[in-house]
């Protein structure tokens, strides 16, 4: 058995044994008569023995057809439920998605498209993996995540880096970090006073402040490091935790400022963000998927929910 013509056979010879002769089996699959003996005459053929005999009352079945027969309701019960479940699959009423990113994905990028997509395709199931964009980049190669965001410098040039290779890039979200506060922290209100004056903080007056910030390492912290290079701050960094919305809850706790992204931020949080004049941190987070595989059903209707519901910039 090898190929489809076997599975005809194979249906063939069931018909013929439950309809109890030739005549009611070749009304029920439409075909001719010598068709019927055809197939049944290449599936005995092919197991070299002697599978139905004629009698005057329609067709009985040999010992060793009793064991054919038996095999074969199998092997059309089983071929039945593979067909259903591809259609289920390329109908999206069934199936898996399995994506990855770091804090902002998870908090900022793909909720509201998970919540829009399962308005549509309830049945299908998600797994969410929270990792850095190594591990993504990793992951994506490897197949075991379909869609991914990682994070890129944002002058970095997607078509020469070495670290996209065997990725394909949908798209680019520019990300905006912000540097946020508890709503009694001082800087609150002297960036309120500064506003109503027509200007804004400066990067002074961030020395020496109690800061929350990421792991050393991490993408968005190289990001961070930078920029107070550039601008010559110098906070007091008190904590690095990995979970953006740790980090948030201690802004709320006025335990430090934090820089965070305005993608992670939502209505319920209560933090402001501070204003500081030439301070400019963003960066590119990618929507990536593996360029060795044909994406599956509901990652492709996915990646189209999630790129309408998010700003995304079209892959250069």
């Amino acid at each position: 058995m090898s190929d489809l013509q076997d599975i005809h056979r194979l249906q063939a010879f069931v018909t013929a044994v439950e309809e109890g002769s030739f005549t009611a089996a070749v009304k029920k699959l439409h075909i001719t008569q010598p068709a019927l003996s055809a197939r049944l005459k290449l599936l005995e053929e092919s197991f070299e023995c002697q599978l139905l005999e004629r009698t005057g009352r329609g067709v009985r079945l040999t010992p060793m057809g009793h064991l054919v027969y038996k095999n074969a309701v199998d092997i059309l019960g089983r071929m039945r439920h593979l067909g259903q479940v591809v259609k289920n699959h390329l109908e999206l009423r069934d199936g898996w998605l399995h994506l990855g990113g770091g804090a902002t994905a998870v908090m900022g990028v793909f909720p509201n498209a998970i919540a829009h997509f399962r308005v549509k395709y309830p049945n299908i199931q998600f797994t969410l993996h929270e990792q850095d964009s190594r591990s993504v980049l990793d992951a994506v190669r490897n197949q075991m995540i379909d869609i991914g965001v990682v994070t890129r410098d944002p002058d970095a040039a997607m078509e020469s880096s070495d670290d996209l290779d065997g990725l394909k890039v949908h798209g680019e979200i520019v990300d905006s970090l912000r540097v946020i506060a508890s709503p009694n922290h001082p800087l609150v209100s002297v960036g309120a006073a500064l506003e109503r004056a027509g200007k804004k903080l400066l990067p002074m007056h961030l020395n020496k402040q109690h800061m929350i910030l990421f792991d050393e390492g991490s993408a968005v912290r190289g990001i961070i490091d930078s920029e107070f290079k550039r601008l010559y701050v110098h906070p007091r960094v008190v904590m690095t935790l990995r979970s953006t919305q740790s980090m948030v809850r201690m802004v709320e706790k006025n335990i430090g400022l934090s820089i965070v992204s305005h993608l992670s931020l939502n209505e319920e949080d209560r933090v402001r963000s501070l204003s500081v004049d030439g301070l400019h941190m963003t960066r590119k987070l990618v929507l990536i998927s593996s360029a060795e595989r044909t994406l599956p059903p509901a990652a492709v209707a996915f990646l189209e929910v999630l790129m309408g519901s998010v700003a995304v910039n079209s892959a250069p």
